[in-house]
């Protein structure tokens, strides 16, 4: 009985304040629309136009038997859209439909100030998945909004105006700065909370493990960004920036692969391969056959791509922490990357250690299928024998034969048979860089040349004003390496024989050129490709780089590195802390020394207008006593000065009515009538 007098008297949440918080919960539900499965989207829309008819009085509370069906039906639309598997999105999911749900049950502040919390909730998982610029940005506005909910739960009725809620927020988000920025540069750095692991690969992107031809033509039509480099003194011209991610040595059934250990061990039972011979740990030169490092001094920020490879620029010279080296000069993370990874290849000159190959990896890079393709085989025979068995010549040979026939790159190849080489080479002509590279290996291997196709990225835009480049996963790439005794891997890009362009411009610029086939231009590249979107996205891109450098990867080896350079010791952990607790008593002391300043009575509107007649009033020598009330005061007048009593004693009347009524509801009509009346006095 006490409980239930107790929720009746419990004061019921206004008009002015569900507004705020309906509209709260469309904000922060949209940075998380994508992850929430679709059986879920229409009971939350349900939820929101119920909640909206209710606000217009044209919808009824739902009681606790609709309620409970509402909650069953959730969980069941969760499970059908998610499954069983306990996972981040289901976690998320729940959050988001309980918050909807909540909302058909907000009658009192107290369910208000729930639904308030469920979106701070919220805006924090939003955080997870994404730590953009943007992202932050509207983050913080979505805290602004739920803040000015909060502000309009207890506001009272003189208070309900959006300027009024909105400053609130603003002054609040605007004290809570300092003291974030001194707590999160000095408080000790765990791992971070937004390392999220994607449940499937279809939130991968990227590259992928095996190839076969389309593959890298349908990342070009992605505008999504790879990852950037930063250059400390010189920069690769944009016909040198060949960014390594994969090697692929393995051919089966028009589909390439990489190799890996087990796969050699596998096909030579009778040849000791040891770990050292295919992959190391280790950031010292190795005793395999290296090229030659260009010596750039760089790092790279790589996005998340759900996998372990990292692109280098040119062949890796040696590991980096938490990655292994391979034969094949690539690095690779020990685990997926699900959260963007700062990383450093080494740019050191190493010298050719070894130019041999040994036998088992000479055949790894040599096979091929028995049969199929015989068009070019024989063709690869005639090139050899011209070429006099060298392999040089015979690959020059090749690109000659692209460039003089009628060869096209384009993003939209047909489909090709089972004999895809022959198809290609002399029947259709037609494909991008993977068919190009793929049929250049082929052809080289069928007269046992070693040869392997290499896919990365080529080019980048440059962003001259931090030294950086950016790669989309538009500028995704193959080209082929073929093996020369006394020489090594020597690097072949057919793609340079048939669209030149493509290496030195750039695939936007092929476009606009009119020097690439393709069907359709996506949207993006009309949006993209003007100058003043070009400017804009430009000075966007410096920003977000440095946002995801200097806060994103303020993780804890970047913070130990600083703590030590600011204390100058390695004992700096004390010091951290003195200086945390120093600051934190500072701020502390100010914001209460602000806040016993700024400590009055807040001035109602009836207060504000009451002080701006008596202004008025002592501009015509008629100052109120203390103690004097407003009727007496225009008594006092009315002796004094009839003429203005006679004016002024209504305009009194009708405040004291207004001002001291019974209702507590703002009479907003009357109040401006009020108002006007004094401004004429």
């Amino acid at each position: 009985m006490n409980a239930k007098k107790k929720k009746v008297m419990s004061p019921a949440v206004s008009r002015y304040a569900t507004l705020w918080l309906l509209l709260a919960q469309v904000m922060v539900a949209l940075p998380v629309f994508d992850v929430l499965p679709a059986t879920v989207l229409p009971l939350i829309a349900l939820t929101l136009l119920w909640r909206v008819l209710i606000w217009f009085g044209r919808g009824f509370w739902p009681n606790v038997v609709i309620r409970i069906v509402l909650v069953a039906c959730s969980f069941g639309l969760i499970i059908t859209g998610l499954g069983w598997t306990f996972s981040l999105e289901m976690a998320v999911t729940v959050l988001v439909t309980g918050y909807a749900l909540k909302m058909l049950e907000m009658v009192t502040r107290r369910d208000a100030m729930i639904v308030a919390f469920i979106g701070f909730f919220v805006t924090g998982a939003a955080g997870l998945y994404s730590q953009s610029l943007s992202q932050a940005a509207y983050l913080v506005l979505c805290i602004g909004v739920l803040v000015a909910a909060v502000h309009a739960i207890y506001s009272s009725p003189d208070q309900r105006s959006i300027k009024v809620s909105g400053r609130f927020a603003g002054l609040m988000v605007l004290q809570t700065l300092p003291l974030t920025i001194v707590l999160f540069v000095f408080v000790p750095r765990l791992g971070p909370l937004w390392a999220v692991t994607w449940p499937d690969s279809s939130k991968q992107t990227g590259l992928s493990d095996t190839l076969k031809p389309g593959d890298v033509a349908s990342l070009s039509q992605s505008y999504e960004l790879a990852f950037r480099a930063q250059f400390k003194g010189g920069m690769p011209l944009p016909d040198q920036r060949y960014w390594r991610a994969l090697v692929f040595d393995q051919y089966n059934d028009g589909q390439w692969s990489q190799t890996k250990l087990d796969t050699v061990r596998r096909q030579y039972p009778d040849v000791v391969v040891s770990d050292s011979d295919w992959q190391v740990k280790k950031s010292s030169a190795v005793s395999w056959w290296q090229n030659q490092p260009d010596g750039y001094d760089y790092e790279i920020l790589l996005e998340p791509s759900g996998s372990e490879w990292l692109p280098t620029l040119g062949p890796a010279a040696s590991a980096i922490a938490d990655s292994t080296l391979f034969r094949t000069m690539r690095i690779e993370a020990e685990r997926p990357v699900f959260e963007r990874k700062l990383y450093r290849p080494s740019s050191e000159q190493i010298d050719p250690v070894s130019v041999s190959m040994p036998a088992w990896l000479r055949e790894v890079n040599t096979t091929l299928p028995d049969t199929g393709n015989e068009e070019s085989r024989y063709f690869a025979r005639q090139l050899f024998e011209e070429s006099e068995g060298d392999p040089l010549v015979m690959g020059w040979s090749i690109l000659k034969f692209f460039n003089q026939s009628t060869f096209y790159y384009t993003l939209s190849p047909p489909l090709m048979g089972r004999d895809e080489v022959d198809d290609f080479m002399f029947r259709y002509q037609k494909g991008f860089c993977e068919h190009y590279a793929s049929s250049f290996v082929f052809m080289m291997r069928s007269v046992g040349v070693p040869a392997r196709i290499v896919t990365g990225y080529q080019g980048g835009d440059l962003l001259p004003e931090d030294n950086v480049i950016r790669v989309l996963q538009r500028d995704a790439h193959a080209w082929a390496e073929i093996w020369v005794d006394g020489e090594g891997w020597i690097r072949f890009d057919p793609t340079t024989a048939v669209a030149p362009e493509r290496v030195e411009l750039g695939i936007d610029e092929m476009i606009s050129r009119g020097r690439l086939e393709q069907t359709e231009l996506p949207l993006a590249y009309h949006l993209r490709n003007t100058q003043v979107l070009k400017f804009l996205r430009n000075q966007w891109e410096g920003l977000e780089y440095r946002w995801q450098k200097s806060v994103i990867q303020y993780q804890e080896d970047t913070q130990e590195d600083y703590m030590r350079q600011l204390f100058g010791t390695a004992a700096y952990y004390w010091h951290q802390m003195t200086v945390l607790g120093g600051l934190m008593v500072i701020f502390l002391s100010l914001y209460g020394v602000f806040f016993l300043l700024s400590k009055k009575s807040a001035l109602s509107v009836h207060q504000k207008l009451w002080l701006s007649l008596e202004k008025k009033l002592a501009r015509k020598g008629y100052h109120r006593e203390p103690g004097e009330g407003p009727a007496a005061f225009a008594d006092r007048i009315c002796l004094e000065n009839p003429a203005l009593g006679e004016k002024l004693k209504p305009v009194i009347s009708r405040y004291i009515r207004s001002a001291y009524g019974k209702t507590d509801d703002l009479d907003k009509a009357e109040f401006q009538s009020l108002k006007s009346a004094i401004s004429q006095i």
